[in-house]
Formats: C-alpha cells, sequence, structure tokens
C-alpha cells in the first residue's frame, strides 16, 4: 500500500511538471507570434506555483516590455535579480530602462555589471557608449564604441554612434567610413549621415 501510495505521488508531480512545462512552452510560442498579452497571462499561470522560475520571469518581462508595460516589465527583471544579481539578460534589460528614462548613471552601473560577468557581450558596450554619449562624456563613448566593435563587427548601430562621436570631433573621413559601414550592415539612419556629412 505504501508503495502504491508512493508511487501515485511521483506520478502527481511528473504530471504537473508535465503540465507546467507545457504551460511555459505555449506561452514563449505566443511572444514568438506577438500575443504579448496571452503569454503574460500563460507565464503567470505557471508562475503561480514556480515564482522563483527565472526564465519565466524574464520572459514575462520582456512580453510587459513589448506592450508598454514598463513598469511591470522592470519588477519582473528586478524579481529575477534578486534571484541571480548576475543574470546578463535581466541587467541589460534594466540598464535599458534607466536608459530610456535618460537616468544615464543608473543605466551605466547595469551595463557595467553585465561586462563584469561576461566581457564579451556587445549589446552592452553599445549600450553604455550611448549612455555616456548622452550624458557628454565622449571619451568613454568612444571607447565603448570600440569594444562593441571589436566583439561584434556587424553592429551597425555602434558604428554609426561612433562615426557621429567622429563628425563632432572634426573627424569626417574616418566618420564616413563608420557610416559607410553601418549603412552595408543595414543602417537606415547611416544613409542620411552620409548624405549630410560624406558629400
Amino acid at each position: 500500500m505504501k508503495t502504491i501510495k508512493s508511487l501515485f505521488i511521483i506520478l502527481f508531480v511528473v504530471l504537473i511538471s508535465a503540465c507546467n512545462s507545457d504551460v511555459t512552452r505555449e506561452a514563449d510560442k505566443l511572444v514568438r507570434q506577438g500575443k504579448y498579452a496571452e503569454a503574460i497571462e500563460a507565464y503567470s499561470e505557471y508562475l503561480a506555483t514556480k515564482p522563483k522560475d527565472i526564465k519565466s520571469l524574464y520572459n514575462r518581462g520582456r512580453a510587459y516590455e513589448e506592450l508598454g508595460q514598463l513598469e511591470n516589465a522592470r519588477k519582473d527583471f528586478i524579481k529575477v535579480l534578486d534571484i541571480d544579481v548576475e543574470n546578463i539578460n535581466a541587467n541589460l534589460s534594466m540598464g535599458k530602462y534607466w536608459y530610456n528614462k535618460n537616468d544615464y548613471n543608473r543605466a551605466i552601473n547595469f551595463f557595467d555589471k553585465v561586462v563584469k560577468v561576461d566581457g564579451r557581450v556587445s549589446e552592452a558596450y553599445l549600450l553604455r557608449g550611448r549612455s555616456y554619449h548622452q550624458s557628454g562624456n565622449f571619451e568613454n563613448a568612444r571607447e565603448n564604441y570600440d569594444l562593441a566593435i571589436n566583439f561584434d563587427k556587424k553592429s551597425a548601430e555602434a558604428h554609426l554612434f561612433r562615426g557621429a562621436l567622429k563628425v563632432a570631433a572634426g573627424q569626417n573621413k574616418s566618420a564616413c567610413n563608420d557610416f559607410n559601414r553601418a549603412k552595408a550592415l543595414g543602417s537606415d539612419e547611416a544613409s542620411s549621415a552620409l548624405g549630410k556629412y560624406c558629400k
């Protein structure tokens, strides 16, 4: 009798886990389809039983972000960081959150955390460069754009913004090289920069 009861408990746990896994797979599918509100419901359903599941918390935060519900997104990213302070995706997302709020120092702090955990994340350098750029710290901005390009030669934005810094420094020929590279990588803004500075 004891063995049957134990088997029943194990079977129940396996079934619950399978159902939860199905819920998260469905939520991931809804995100890929752009059905963010439905995805949030599915992630929330899963998180009701697994409140510390980092992947679901982060993905729900991204879905909130896509719907423009930035405070809800921020809350989920913070929950992720409460569980895993070094989580690269949550730190990047929090940096973007503060960048969009024009709080560049806070943004830089989050991008610094990403670089500390993994110094090869090109996006962290790009966004940290943008934050320095917006703060008027052009030397650090240039250094970060260089690092972003070093780790991702195909970063159109890093080439574009580095080119903008070079224009401000009177280095038009070098800036035009960056704008040409950004255009080749698909940046629409690079075309107007080329038309304006590289005639």
